[in-house]
């Protein structure tokens, strides 16, 4: 195998793959990149056998071919590599030479022989939405997935086809943030998967603002493709609690808030979380919101942030955390903030359609 490739488009690829690997000590070919040439295109593709990944470049093929280099060692070496055309040559005992300005390396390859298959598409229905939309859906939501390797179950974002929209879920059992988005499938498309947090992390990094993700269900798995780069993903064999039941149907306040004055304040208040200490009391009063922390007997601070709202007192606290999570990931300049009292959970809105709902911690 040998082919030609600008420096700079060969790091693009390597740098979206590189990070799907499985750990040492596993199958040493799993560390590895499996690098295919053929038709002016090169592919690259790196899989920890529950999630794999795969970025097609143009370049220039002068013998077809595929092997397998270590991936890690691959990306640095064509990162220190000076910019201009790269040439690879590989020969039947998969020892590739590396050419790249005047610098040459030599790397020891591996058969594809050994290397896993990647998952083949099946003619199943395909959901279609932009891929910005897609990123937007997963920043409002999965900063809340639990990381309790205990329960499983949570360790990933539902998304749901049904109802003409895409719903996405995650929680941790102690908060709980929802977004929906319109979307067109036929009644024989809809269904619940959850995505496990590893690929929602590798869709974060590859989703961009241009462009449509095209994505395919099977039965244990989920496809994206991207355009250059396909994702596929097992599936968590799991069943997704029912998390309306901890949605409130009913909140006596709605409080109107600026998005970013609640979030500077909060900021503010948590130089006061000690070890010891991770909580912020949210005092509502007479259109004020004071925000309130202290480090045991060490410090304190008091914040006031302006507020619509003209009801009774209410006294709430929260870790100041799980209330600035929320308001990072959404850009409107105003939320309504809907509570009870200061026992029960509280909910987070904005003009989009999305929720957000906290457990308010209990405090002696």
């Amino acid at each position: 195998m040998k082919f030609k490739i600008v420096r700079s488009k060969f790091l693009e690829g390597l740098k979206k793959v590189q990070n799907i690997v499985a750990s040492k000590g596993t199958m040493q070919i799993l560390q590895n990149v499996l690098i295919e040439a053929k038709d002016k295109q090169l592919m690259l593709t790196t899989t920890d056998l529950d999630i794999s990944i795969r970025s097609m470049l143009e370049c220039d093929v002068e013998s077809e071919g595929a092997t397998t280099l270590p991936v890690k060692l691959l990306f640095n070496v064509v990162s220190k590599a000076a910019e201009g055309p790269v040439e690879v040559n590989v020969d039947a005992q998969d020892r590739a030479v590396i050419n790249a300005g005047t610098a040459t390396f030599k790397l020891a390859g591996m058969s594809v022989v050994d290397y896993p298959a990647l998952p083949v598409d099946q003619n199943s229905f395909e959901y279609v939405l932009p891929q910005i939309t897609l990123k937007e859906m997963l920043r409002k939501t999965a900063y809340a997935v639990s990381q309790d390797d205990t329960r499983k179950t949570l360790k990933g974002v539902l998304s749901s086809f049904k109802d003409g929209k895409l719903t996405m879920v995650a929680t941790d059992g102690r908060r709980l943030a929802l977004v929906e988005h319109e979307i067109e499938l036929p009644a024989e498309a809809e269904r619940d998967v959850i995505l496990p947090s590893k690929v929602v992390s590798e869709l974060q990094r590859s989703l961009t603002s241009d462009g449509d993700v095209r994505i395919t269900i099977e039965k244990t798995q989920i496809a994206f493709n991207l355009g250059d780069t396909r994702i596929y993903s097992k599936l968590l064999d799991e069943v997704y609690p029912n998390y309306r039941q901890v949605i409130p149907s009913e909140c006596a306040e709605h409080i109107v808030v600026d998005r970013q004055l609640l979030l500077a304040a909060l900021d503010r208040a948590s130089v006061m979380m000690l070890e010891d200490t991770n909580s912020t009391k949210l005092i509502f009063d007479s259109n004020q919101l004071i925000v309130t922390a202290t480090a045991t007997e060490v410090a304190e601070s008091t914040d006031i942030v302006p507020i619509k709202y003209d009801g009774g007192r209410i006294e709430i606290v929260f870790n100041p955390n799980y209330v600035m999570d929320p308001l990072k990931a959404i850009d409107e300049d105003e939320v309504t903030i809907e509570l009870n009292d200061g026992t029960k959970p509280a909910m987070i809105k904005c003009s989009i359609p999305f929720l957000y709902v906290m457990m308010p911690l209990r405090v002696s």
